[in-house]
């Protein structure tokens, strides 16, 4: 892909991808508020806080997953990776935002000394509460950016990026993976790895692609 007219919505039906995030996105706001009218008692394991917490991280991985192997070129282009990443980035923040608000709302009853304490019992750490606060602002931030102005986005700074998505790259496995038990753990840590391993393996591919154009 060389340019932004090779991938319109009509010539490439990859794009048609993208709404497979908006299924996903809709089947968890229903089972959400299905969970929500079966039972609306106030819960910190209420079943609504752990569908959109999930639903949520699997719209990450599923951005993430397309933004890896997506070239320079692509990424400048707006080509069919950065659209359909876009969709699911910017579903999976508002998703996130549901599961911010519905946990909030059943775990501490909208106080924030209930949340601090709560994280201070399952972390260690209450001041954590203040990453989750900035880690949802940030995640938002950054979507709606990509929505508004996406060819700016897609020409930011890389260091920019790579800062951006190292934070809530390391934020989500602390919340998918090291604070959770049980089974749920190693299936969010082995999404890490496949990301991982692919992360690497097109960095590889990337490297060997330049050292033959040498």
């Amino acid at each position: 892909m060389t340019s932004p007219s090779a991938t319109t919505p009509a010539a490439d039906p990859k794009l048609h991808l993208r709404w497979l995030a908006v299924v996903v996105f809709l089947g968890g706001l229903l089972l959400a508020g299905w969970q929500i009218a079966r039972d609306s008692t106030p819960d910190v394991r209420h079943p609504a806080i752990l569908t959109t917490a999930w639903v949520s991280f699997g719209l990450w991985a599923g951005a993430v997953g397309l933004m890896i192997p997506a070239t320079t070129a692509e990424w400048h282009a707006r080509a069919t990776r950065f659209r359909v990443a876009g969709w699911s980035w910017g579903l999976g923040a508002a998703m996130f935002l549901i599961h911010f608000l519905v946990a909030f709302h059943f775990a501490h009853q909208w106080q924030h000394a209930n949340a601090f304490h709560h994280v201070t019992e399952t972390a260690g750490f209450g001041p954590g509460i203040f990453v989750s606060y900035f880690f949802t602002a940030v995640w938002l931030a950054d979507a709606v950016w990509w929505v508004v102005l996406p060819a700016r986005y897609a020409t930011r700074p890389r260091w920019m990026g790579w800062a951006m998505h190292g934070f809530i790259a390391f934020i989500t496995f602390n919340g998918t993976v090291v604070y959770v038990p049980g089974w749920i753990r190693w299936m969010a840590a082995g999404v890490f790895v496949t990301l991982g391993v692919a992360l690497v393996w097109n960095w590889v591919k990337r490297r060997n692609a330049q050292k033959k154009t040498i």
